[in-house]
């Protein structure tokens, strides 16, 4: 299956402004299985969204929350390699990053699912800790 690794979010905020840049990297890498079966037709898609940790007492009492999701990435692309590098990015304002009383923890999470077989891969990325 194919891993998704190198996951990395950064975070540029500007005050005058009021928006912050935000971008996730990561690789992901088909195995060559993988590479010869896209040749005849089988498709990824890679899904990014960024969260805000809540570590309380459980998904259930205290869920992560959704801030924003991103356009999703197809493969094969118009230039196939392995390993692929994505790349996604997008200004929002900084206050849709403040997600909670206090310090804020934020981190993107990334889906690959294999559109035949429905089998997904998933990555988190650093989370940053930063009153937004």
């Amino acid at each position: 299956m194919a891993t998704i690794t190198g996951a990395k979010l950064e975070i540029g905020s500007n005050a005058s402004t009021g928006t912050s840049n935000c971008t996730v990297t990561c690789r992901v890498t088909f195995t060559k299985y993988e590479q010869n079966e896209m040749k005849e037709g089988l498709k990824f898609a890679l899904h990014c969204a960024l969260w805000g940790e809540d570590n309380g007492l459980g998904a259930l009492i205290n869920p992560d929350d959704f801030i924003f999701s991103y356009a999703s990435k197809h493969y094969p692309d118009a230039t196939p390699t392995s390993p692929e590098v994505a790349t996604f990015t997008a200004t929002l304002g900084t206050n849709l990053l403040n997600e909670d009383f206090g310090t804020d923890e934020v981190y993107g999470r990334l889906r690959l699912k294999n559109l035949y077989t429905g089998n997904v891969v998933t990555a988190k990325t650093n989370v940053i800790k930063r009153n937004f």
